[in-house]
């Protein structure tokens, strides 16, 4: 089974959420749309990092550049990965260097310049375009050679496109674009819980808005000049292709009832397993530094049920079963409305 691909809509159309979604895409998708084995990607050779590296039949290497935007110097890339490998000759045991090195450039169209120096070069390069189809409810990788008129290589995208207008709550608001691009790349289980976490928030307070801060969606009330007073956050982490859910709840076992914001683990489909890691700003869990340890909140697999543990050098000495993660939800919205008034 495919996996599933993060996408952003934009005045033009559709587009890959970022170059690394698009490379993912084709290094997942290298046999079906050129018959190529992949080798490696990313690969650091003489200050170089070539996108992908595969290889073709008797093993004849083919180097891919690829670019989410219009972009000049690909040609320029290309030809400088060709003399950088042709030098060092990596993956010797895997590659016929007696063969000619094939050089492909895909991008979703092509600035006259690459045309240009692809003309006076002494390199052959296939250049291809690719652009986004949706069509029947279904989005489609389409792929053409540019000097090649045959017709186009069209491959399945993984992705659905979110519609949340239909809200059963009159007073959610329609939910801004770059949530519904987050909301696409998920299962449908995590899209139905996601969705109702969301009018959760948004039904508790009609105070509580959602705000786009650094390609994060937050869920707070305004107070002073330019502040905000946090209950829940969204964000979307393009590794795993998951919205991670933070909220403001208090540090377990913690004498002075400490608010903190406490990181959703989203490794397993939403509302079923979580894992709570108080976060502080800039850093990636919450130390205890008397303990040398961290204060989280875990699941138990044996019971369904979520409970905190006080963790120190791998033991666990405290273990307390809690709420269940709807509940903790409305816990933080309890927070933040004793926090306001």
């Amino acid at each position: 089974m495919k996996n599933n691909v993060a996408l952003q809509k934009t005045d033009q159309g559709w587009k890959f959420i970022d170059e690394s979604e698009l490379e993912t895409f084709v290094w997942e998708n290298l046999e079906e749309i050129f018959q190529l084995k992949p080798l490696t990607r990313q690969l650091y050779i003489k200050g170089e990092i070539c996108d992908i590296v595969a290889i073709g039949k008797n093993n004849q290497l083919t180097i891919i550049e690829l670019k989410n935007t219009e972009d000049r110097y690909v040609i320029n890339q290309l030809t400088r990965y060709y003399e950088s490998l042709a030098e060092e000759q990596p993956f010797k045991d895997n590659v016929d260097y007696n063969q000619e090195i094939r050089l492909f450039a895909i991008c979703p169209n092509f600035h006259r310049h690459n045309l240009i120096d692809k003309k006076h070069s002494r390199l052959n390069f296939d250049l291809f375009t690719f652009s986004i189809l949706y069509k029947e409810s279904e989005f489609y990788f389409s792929l053409s050679h540019i000097h090649n008129q045959s017709e186009a290589k069209l491959i399945k995208i993984n992705y659905q496109e979110v519609n949340l207008q239909n809200q059963q709550n009159n007073h959610i608001p329609e939910p801004p674009r770059l949530l519904l691009d987050w909301l696409g790349a998920l299962t449908s289980t995590e899209l139905e819980n996601l969705t109702q976490i969301r009018q959760q928030i948004l039904s508790f307070d009609q105070r509580i808005e959602e705000i786009i801060v650094n390609k994060s969606i937050v869920y707070a009330s305004k107070y002073g000049k330019d502040k905000i007073r946090q209950c829940a956050e969204f964000s979307f982490d393009r590794k795993s292709k998951k919205i991670i859910l933070f909220l403001w709840l208090i540090m377990p076992n913690h004498k002075n009832k400490t608010i903190a914001r406490m990181q959703l683990d989203t490794t397993e489909e939403y509302l079923t397993y979580w894992r709570y890691i108080p976060m502080k700003e800039k850093s990636t869990s919450w130390s205890h530094k008397e303990l040398g340890g961290h204060y989280f909140y875990g699941v138990s697999k044996t019971s369904g049920r979520l409970f905190s543990e006080d963790r120190h050098l791998g033991r666990v000495y405290n273990q307390i079963f809690v709420d269940e993660t709807k509940n903790l939800v409305n816990k933080a919205l309890k927070i933040w409305l004793e926090r306001i008034n």
